[in-house]
């Protein structure tokens, strides 16, 4: 689902791995500061890595499914906001394997653009997932997180418009920096990756 004027704004892809509501409430907080987004929920089961290297050589995964057809229009992206729910410490699997396998493919493509996380947790502060969910972002530029409690019926709505906020901040500054010329560092060089036999 698309908010905002896409012609005429930045974007941000909203990756929604939990369904809290969160991801509509943010794209309104964006669309407020003028930036449209895409909301994308992803599937219930999502194929993990299985380090076959052709992701390095062709940027397009093996498995023909949702990550491949997001990379044939990731350059419209601005920034990006993904919300996993956390069980037992660590976020959903499908998240994980959903990011490994997305920056993997084509790493150049997202680097130097704003990422946030929104956890979904029953009790405690879910930093342990936002840990692992940044460590994905590769070279992304990290803009914050935030929690949403899954057995409250508190709405968090100032912490995700302090995300979106965050978020808005950069994106503008990074629009401003462009429009005096100065843009952002070309040749990037894709780390080698190691795969085991």
């Amino acid at each position: 689902m698309i908010y905002g004027d896409a012609e005429k704004s930045m974007k941000v892809l909203l990756i929604d791995g939990e369904q809290s509501g969160a991801m509509g409430r943010c794209a309104g907080y964006l669309a407020q500061e003028g930036i449209s987004s895409r909301v994308m929920i992803l599937q219930d089961e999502i194929q993990g890595c299985v380090a076959c290297g052709k992701c390095y050589k062709q940027s397009r995964c093996i498995f023909h499914d949702e990550i491949n057809t997001l990379l044939d229009s990731a350059g419209e992206y601005d920034g990006l906001i993904v919300s996993a729910n956390m069980f037992y410490g660590r976020p959903d699997d499908r998240v994980l394997r959903f990011l490994e396998r997305l920056f993997r493919c084509d790493p150049a493509v997202w680097a130097l653009k704003p990422a946030a996380c929104i956890v979904s947790v029953r009790n405690g502060s879910g930093y342990q997932a936002f840990e692992q969910l940044s460590g994905s972002f590769g070279e992304m530029i990290v803009s914050g997180y935030c929690t949403v409690r899954r057995t409250s019926e508190e709405t968090p709505d100032d912490e995700l418009k302090h995300l979106c906020e965050c978020m808005t901040w950069l994106l503008k500054c990074m629009e401003a920096g462009r429009k005096e010329g100065i843009e952002k560092p070309s040749g990037y060089v894709r780390k080698d990756i190691s795969y085991m036999r």
